[in-house]
């Protein structure tokens, strides 16, 4: 069962590159890290991270996103464990990116239960019971949710904690419908891996001896253009 204590609180921003990898084996991803100079090791246990975007009905953070727009956010909720069923202690993010920087702001949400029954009056009746604050809950207003996706991650730190990798694999996506949501549409487990190496902005000028022994080049992915894409094929131009 996951604690609040486990989510990233970002009120300062940090880098957060991206290396993509879309044939290689788990196994040669991991492997590829462990042999990284920065002398990387596991943290924490493996987990299955859930997250429901929001998005405007016109799709104003997908295209922000899609079109490389330095300043952009990405408003998502987050949990840990089973995808379905009762959801505990889901956390409301706001992701904003300021260029390859980006921190965020974290509200915490009621528990609930995410099921085919789910419709747009549920997702109201949880953010007015989960105390958020005003400017949230107006925000939230002028945005609807438009997917839910799944996937692995393993944690990984340098020897002198300055540097962390994540590794996301087995990506899953759901398209949600405000009404009659039964997640019928789903893509298949996808075998692209993203490796993430994070840290914070004064460790810049270090970063070259982490990044220059990858074998594979920096890269742009977002999980939520990905997703959008293989429901709305013709978006992806």
């Amino acid at each position: 069962m996951s604690t609040s204590s486990e989510y990233t609180v970002l009120e300062t921003a940090r880098f957060e590159r991206k290396f993509v990898l879309e044939n290689q084996s788990l196994a040669f991803a991991e492997n590829m890290i462990k042999m990284n100079c920065g002398a990387f090791r596991d943290i924490y246990k493996k987990r299955t991270i859930n997250n429901i975007y929001f998005d405007t009905p016109n799709l104003t953070n997908y295209y922000d996103n899609h079109f490389g727009k330095s300043n952009r956010t990405k408003i998502r909720i987050r949990w840990y464990g089973d995808t379905f069923g009762e959801i505990k202690r889901p956390i409301l993010e706001f992701k904003m990116k300021f260029g390859a920087a980006g921190k965020k702001k974290s509200f915490p949400l009621k528990s609930f239960t995410l099921n085919d029954r789910f419709t747009k009056s549920d997702w109201l009746k949880l953010f007015n019971a989960s105390d958020l604050p005003e400017f949230v809950l107006l925000e939230l207003k002028s945005n609807i949710p438009t997917l839910l996706n799944s996937y692995e991650r393993k944690y990984f730190q340098s020897f002198d904690a300055l540097f962390r990798f994540t590794l996301d694999y087995n990506l899953s996506f759901f398209n949600i419908r405000l009404n009659n949501n039964r997640f019928l549409e789903k893509s298949f487990k996808e075998p692209t891996k993203i490796i993430e190496l994070k840290y914070d902005l004064k460790n810049d000028r270090l970063v070259k001896n982490i990044s220059s022994t990858l074998p594979i080049r920096l890269n742009k992915f977002s999980k939520y253009v990905r997703g959008i894409e293989i429901f709305n094929p013709h978006l992806a131009v």
